[in-house]
């Protein structure tokens, strides 16, 4: 009897225990150990500028190449973020990208300038070319987290994105607006059918453009509390404002005619996450 007792107890005891564990580890009215942390999932939007950089060259239909071009963009789009207990967080960002690029290049041709005494001569004309390229893309960031200080955090992962529409425009522009011709006389020089001085050259979509963007993601940022909530293991932030730097470094080409077109981008962006 007295053995059947202790049997009985000690099954009470370990299941007793056993559902305290479980309750624990669910986050239930049971407080969290010491070095537990809760597991949630955090929903919220990003917004911010970005700062693009190229690499490579890329060309225009007049077989004019552009190199070391720059630009600014948009970022916008949605963020899901699960926290595990050990402090790690896997998540992604959706959205919105938009990259441009500008890039200039100065070159001096040689032009017929006619004197008033209609003699004809070759002089030479400086023009400026500035051609923008510019094109809009859907991007997935799958990630992983990790804090570093308190709420300051890093997270690195891979960037996917689908190029949905481009713009390349390549403007000629006269920079030369006088000239002395050989035999001392000034004259002025046109150019474009107005006289404006520029020439609209290409204005249309990317023809050598690669669709699928591939690229690494680092990123640092900084948790701002906002709100708090009591929950079972006690009270917890419920909202946050984060500021983001993200740095994308591409992998993959942008342009399909050998350039090795790629674009870099630096991003500031501001998100707003809440948990339920």
């Amino acid at each position: 009897m007295r053995i059947a007792f202790t049997v009985i107890l000690s099954a009470i005891l370990v299941a007793t225990s056993t559902s305290l564990y479980a309750q624990r580890l669910k986050g239930s009215s049971t407080p969290l150990g010491p070095d537990e942390k809760p597991v949630y999932t955090w929903y919220g939007a990003y917004l911010g500028p970005s700062f693009n950089s190229q690499g490579g060259q890329f060309r225009t239909s007049c077989d004019c190449e552009f190199s070391g071009g720059a630009g600014t963009g948009l970022v916008a789009g949605f963020v899901v973020e699960h926290q595990f207990r050990s402090g790690i967080a896997i998540g992604g960002l959706i959205g919105y990208e938009g990259r441009g690029i500008s890039g200039r290049f100065r070159e001096i041709e040689g032009v017929q300038q006619t004197s008033s005494n209609g003699q004809v001569y070759n002089v030479p004309i400086t023009f400026l070319n500035e051609a923008t390229l510019s094109f809009d893309m859907l991007s997935i960031n799958p990630y992983v987290k990790t804090h570093l200080l308190g709420n300051l955090f890093g997270r690195a992962g891979l960037s996917v994105g689908y190029v949905l529409t481009s713009d390349l425009s390549h403007v000629k522009t006269l920079q030369t607006r006088t000239v002395t011709l050989p035999d001392g006389e000034t004259a002025d020089v046109r150019f474009g059918e107005d006289g404006s001085g520029s020439v609209t050259l290409e204005n249309g979509p990317y023809a050598d453009l690669s669709t699928l963007q591939i690229g690494g993601v680092l990123a640092a940022g900084y948790e701002i509390p906002l709100a708090r909530t009591m929950r079972p293991w006690g009270s917890a932030v419920t909202a946050v404002l984060v500021p983001v730097v993200q740095y994308f470094l591409p992998v993959t080409q942008l342009s399909l005619d050998n350039g090795d077109l790629r674009v870099s981008t630096l991003q500031f962006m501001l998100e707003f996450r809440y948990n339920l």
